[in-house]
């Protein structure tokens, strides 16, 4: 009896440790799930900590820049700063990671050289934690830039204030408007060029000018931080619209010359297309809301190749 009696306490006092057991750990599952629910977004660094990181990256400073240009965008499925700037010698090109400031990608181009990757990849470290990237990077030999007094042609037919002049006048800027102007003598191809940039009004805009005869080889403007007009959200322009307004800009040009098509950039639409007209190439980006042409450049068919 006593023998049968133990069984069936023990039984019970099984029983009931493995119901504890089981309301203890759903209890903590909930716990934990709760937690993960109510746990805080991690929050984003700021445009400043992007670019602070980025030019301890390059071993430079912010008086160092020349030009500058930050947007929000996406890389391998990561929400990313894309930062370019640019110094005396270098462009600078740099995706990073906006909830961790990781450097994702930075790569220079040498004003005359050639294109190089720097050495920060996915899976490096962020910027901020690691200063000798910043000095490795920083003391990296450049490729040398091709020398204009080692060229016998170099001698120009125009100055460069003629270059900045003619630049200025094409896009329709006055030299008191323009910030950042910056001219520079190179090579494109063979042939000897002045590239001529500045800002104006929120605009970017980039051209290079032939050295010995002052003719636009090309040209481009690209409208930085724009926000479209979001009164009439919803109501766009036809492609007819959009397309009258490009060739608007190209006397002479008729439809049989463009192509157009709706896109979509950064949650804005918009109307990317090209022009091919008079041996000459153009591009564009047209808000499809506001009308506004936002991107814009033009290059010659038979630039030196």
């Amino acid at each position: 009896m006593k023998s049968e009696f133990l069984k069936k306490l023990n039984a019970k006092v099984i029983a009931l440790v493995a119901a504890a057991v089981v309301i203890v750990a759903g209890g903590g599952a909930a716990i934990a799930l709760a937690a993960t629910a109510n746990a805080p977004k991690t929050p984003e660094i700021s445009e400043r900590e992007a670019k602070a990181a980025v030019f301890s990256h390059a071993g430079i400073t912010e008086d160092d820049v020349l030009s500058l240009q930050i947007d929000k965008g996406t890389e391998d499925g990561l929400p990313v700063y894309e930062i370019d700037f640019k110094t005396a010698e270098k462009r600078y090109d740099y995706d990073i990671v906006r909830s961790t400031g990781e450097i994702l990608h930075a790569a220079y181009d040498v004003l005359g050289g050639e294109s190089v990757p720097e050495k920060a990849e996915a899976n490096s470290a962020p910027a901020e934690e690691s200063p000798a990237s910043a000095t490795e990077a920083a003391t990296t030999p450049a490729p040398s830039s091709q020398s204009t007094d080692a060229n016998p042609n170099s001698a120009s037919a125009i100055t460069e204030e003629q270059a900045k002049s003619i630049a200025l006048k094409d896009a329709g800027v006055a030299e008191s408007d323009a910030q950042f102007l910056w001219v520079e003598k190179d090579y494109e191809d063979g042939r000897a060029v002045y590239d001529v940039e500045f800002y104006a009004d929120g605009t970017e805009y980039d051209y290079e000018i032939d050295c010995s005869t002052g003719e636009i080889i090309s040209s481009d403007f690209d409208m930085e931080r724009y926000y479209p007009n979001t009164e009439n959200s919803g109501t766009i322009i036809s492609a007819d619209q959009a397309r009258d307004i490009a060739l608007a800009k190209v006397p002479g040009a008729t439809e049989k010359d463009i192509r157009i098509h709706l896109d979509r950039d950064d949650g804005y639409q918009i109307y990317e297309g090209e022009i091919y007209y008079d041996r000459m190439e153009y591009e564009f980006e047209i808000d499809a809301l506001t009308g506004t042409v936002i991107a814009w450049s033009a290059e010659r068919w038979d630039s030196p190749s």
